[in-house]
């Protein structure tokens, strides 16, 4: 399947039909349907005292399937992920040697009409990059990752706002989104699919879940990033990399590409390793070199070093004494996120406390910088928002639409600003 790369670069978004072909369509239904069934009788068995009848499957306002979720019965729905119509169309939009399936799932409706949900972005400017940096390397390069929506029975449920990839959220977007996030913002649009229609869009671009209801809903959701590309990709997660129990009944074809993958995901740490071990001994070589590794493309490499930036303060977290003394799983609520936790312990690993010590002082001026900034216009909308509402709590600048507000890079602290603060 062709696609049109000009205009997802446009747009932000393409909607392709028959994604799933017609003649496979009621097969892929049966196949959620039965995974869905798996899920509600584990949920059952699973009951503790005090919850719904059936578990929390039951409680869910949109209960969702994983790649866990697949068995032997259903192990071919990922040769439809691997395949031309998804994996073939991302393979496109992101240009890189590599592409890899990061997560499978389904959306699925609840027993409730729950009501509205909140405009967002999958992103977190606190977490990786201020928005603008990551936008503007998106658009210098091509999408480090690609998020799909593919529909097996007629869904408006998802909206979008066009351009909004490539585009931070303006002025009155942003006071809307404080007084009410859960209306449709101005120029947002339903995004109407039919049974096997799809839309794929980087899950930078602002969307919207709507209105969840009881109404019918089985909407497979992939995710895939690249390896090797022009762009360091933001998104850390392999959904997979330590729940692979579904690999036993993959084909042989298809589990040579998640070994492959498995190898791309381990060497980038390799790469982010020496990065940081260039950084400690502060060897402006061997940084430079390394950085142009992660991410070649010319343009944009300073949102990577804030990436970079985010990764190691986890490293130099979790060497903190009090922190360091924790199980694995007590401070993993802590660490938690973008990466994810077991990311962020292996990267910690590599390191003694004394080299996460040398780790923060490169990054202090760094981390001063993305600090003030990020104090700085959050008080500036919170003032705002005393003036729109002078009795509420102050907004949550942590919460799912406000977690981009910070959206500029630190202005005038490129490459090479930052080496010399070394």
């Amino acid at each position: 399947m062709h696609v049109d790369l000009q205009q997802f670069r446009r747009q932000g978004f393409l909607i392709l039909r028959n994604v799933v072909p017609p003649e496979r369509l009621d097969a892929m239904r049966l196949a959620i349907e039965w995974m869905v069934d798996r899920e509600k009788a584990r949920s059952a068995a699973a009951r503790q005292p005090g919850d719904p009848l059936g578990g929390a499957w039951y409680e869910k306002i949109h209960p969702r399937l994983n790649i866990n979720s697949i068995d032997a019965e259903t192990a071919d729905v990922i040769d439809f992920c691997l395949g031309e119509t998804t994996f073939g169309v991302s393979a496109q939009l992101m240009q890189a040697p590599v592409t890899a399936l990061t997560a499978f799932g389904a959306l699925c409706s609840g027993l409730i009409d729950y009501g509205y949900t909140d405009w967002h972005r999958d992103a977190s400017s606190a977490e990786q990059a201020p928005l603008s940096g990551m936008q503007a390397d998106l658009m210098a390069n091509a999408p480090g990752y690609v998020q799909w929506n593919i529909a097996l029975y007629e869904d408006d449920v998802f909206w979008i706002l066009p351009e909004s990839h490539k585009q931070p959220t303006n002025e009155a977007q942003r006071r809307q989104l404080m007084l009410d996030p859960k209306v449709p913002l101005k120029g947002g649009i339903p995004v109407e699919l039919q049974p096997g229609d799809g839309i794929v869009y980087p899950n930078l671009m602002m969307h919207w879940g709507s209105k969840y209801t009881s109404r019918m809903r089985r909407t497979i959701h992939l995710g895939y990033r690249s390896f090797g590309g022009q762009i360091f990709s933001y998104h850390h997660h392999l959904d997979w990399y330590h729940a692979d129990g579904f690999r036993q009944h993959l084909s042989p074809a298809a589990e040579a590409q998640f070994a492959h993958w498995t190898k791309c995901y381990d060497q980038e740490r390799d790469q982010i390793e020496a990065t940081f071990r260039a950084l400690i001994a502060r060897d402006e070589q061997k940084f430079r070199t390394c950085l142009a590794e992660l991410h070649p493309g010319e343009f944009g490499r300073m949102a990577s070093v804030v990436l970079l930036c985010r990764i190691a303060n986890k490293v130099v977290f979790l060497h903190r004494p009090e922190i360091a003394q924790m199980s694995v799983q007590e401070r993993k609520p802590l660490i938690d996120g973008s990466p994810p936790a077991y990311y962020a312990e292996d990267m910690a690993q590599r390191f003694t406390a004394a080299e996460a010590e040398a780790l923060q002082s490169r990054l202090a001026a760094l981390n001063e910088r993305l600090q003030q900034d990020e104090a700085r216009v959050h008080q500036h909308y919170s003032d705002m928002y005393a003036d729109l509402r002078p009795a509420a709590d102050p907004p949550n600048f942590e919460s799912r639409p406000l977690r981009t507000f910070n959206s500029e890079m630190p202005e005038g602290f490129g490459v090479d600003e930052f080496v010399t603060t070394w």
